[in-house]
């Protein structure tokens, strides 16, 4: 009986963990360059697999979606609209390893997002 009971409570814990697991908080660093210089920093937090959005005036509007890819690494998923222009770029980051995109506008402007996982 009592082996029962060790069984169900280390498969409620196994369970347990993964949920907690899977609700995991992402926070992301962003900066916005335009034209050489940054004009935004915003710092966002997304539960892992959710979508999340910014909008930078002047910029464009950037929604993304960052997946947990273990305790090293981060896919994020983008739908930018900027510069008279729609894209969806996907870049994986890791603790220590930003990534970046970069584009120009149809009318010459250039652009630069930089996303960094922040602890």
């Amino acid at each position: 009986m009592k082996l029962n009971r060790l069984l169900v409570f280390a498969f409620l814990l196994s369970v347990g963990t993964s949920s907690a697991l899977a609700q995991e908080s992402i926070r992301l660093q962003f900066e916005v360059v335009k034209n050489g210089s940054t004009v935004a920093t915003p710092e966002v937090s997304v539960i892992s697999d959710s979508a999340g959005s910014i909008e930078v005036e002047g910029v464009g509007k950037f929604a993304f979606t960052p997946a947990s890819r273990g305790s090293d690494a981060v896919a994020i998923t983008f739908d930018i609209s900027s510069g008279g222009k729609q894209f969806q770029p996907r870049l994986v980051i890791g603790r220590k390893q930003p990534g970046s995109l970069s584009w120009t506008s149809e009318t010459g402007e250039s652009f630069k997002l930089k996303v960094s996982w922040v602890r």
